[in-house]
């Protein structure tokens, strides 16, 4: 059994598809089906359900696939420790984030650590923060940044709060409230809303600050991408609320941000695994850590 046929069989469970497993792994789709049949041959058991539409782990096939994450983060974690004697951290780093993360200036945070480790591949994937947090539990990923969840970090994680930011309404241009300098949000309360998905804090956080202002929200859209929420904003299907970083980063023609009377905070910072003991997992916690003391305005 060949770790890269391990790493093969991972990729097609968290994709759900060979080519697209194929393209994770830089293979071609046929060898890499090619290779998982031959390693199914080995075992005597099948370890995927295949249809012409989809792909589906056996019995067998998740077992496989929850053992053999463990195997990879211990190969990443080995593999990590062997660069020290070289003086780099080599390895792959599996980063989880979500789609808002100016507020902790990300590009060039994550810029700055790949001029310090050029050494270090970087997979990644993005989410809400609370599948963000299954995936750390599942050892699918090995680093996240994400929101802090209304109900605190789960047991077995730790977190660093980076930076914040706050919510303001997005509204077309040509909208009542939209010359208004505040604005409570019980005058919304008869409004449509375009909602963020449900693995999102920021629906959590929404939500909750609607419920206090005495009111139920009418949701006619749910979307995981605040610059598609802008361009439905701007298509007048309704209004959203959206961190004050989109408004500066996706400047978009006739859609007004509206702040709120009401604080609703976000918290982003990095989370991880309390046992995970790799010195890459170190390297990047340590790197984003210090990087917010040292670009602190």
């Amino acid at each position: 059994m060949e770790l890269f046929n391990i790493r093969y069989v991972v990729a097609v469970a968290e994709n759900g598809n060979f080519t697209q497993a194929a393209e994770q792994c830089h293979v071609g789709q046929p060898a890499l089906s090619q290779q998982i049949a031959k390693l199914e041959g080995e075992l005597g058991l099948k370890l995927f359900y295949r249809d012409p539409h989809s792909v589906t782990l056996t019995e067998a096939g998740s077992e496989f696939v929850q053992r053999a994450r463990e195997i990879l983060d211990k190969a990443n974690a080995l593999e990590a420790a062997m660069g020290r004697y070289t003086g780099l951290r080599r390895g792959t780093l599996n980063l989880g984030l979500i789609t808002s993360l100016e507020c902790i200036d990300f590009g060039e945070r994550l810029s700055d650590f790949c001029n310090l480790y050029p050494e270090v591949a970087i997979n990644l994937t993005e989410a809400g923060s609370y599948d963000l947090i299954d995936m750390l539990r599942e050892r699918r990923i090995q680093v996240a940044l994400l929101n802090r969840p209304m109900g605190g970090i789960p047991a077995g994680l730790e977190f660093h709060k980076l930076g914040q930011d706050t919510f303001s309404l997005a509204v077309p241009k040509n909208h009542p409230l939209a010359g208004k300098e505040k604005v409570q949000l019980k005058q919304v309360a008869n409004e449509s809303f375009i909602f963020h998905g449900d693995g999102q804090v920021a629906a959590q956080l929404c939500m909750d600050a609607c419920h206090k202002a005495g009111f139920e929200p009418n949701i006619v859209c749910r979307s995981a991408n605040p610059t598609t929420d802008l361009y439905m904003v701007r298509g007048g299907l309704g209004i959203s609320f959206l961190p004050r970083e989109e408004f500066h980063s996706h400047l978009m023609r006739n859609v007004v941000e509206v702040p709120l009377v009401e604080q609703i905070v976000k918290e982003v910072g990095v989370c991880w695994r309390k046992e995970d003991t790799s010195p890459l997992v170190k390297a990047a916690i340590d790197h984003s850590i210090r990087w917010q003391e040292e670009n602190k305005s």
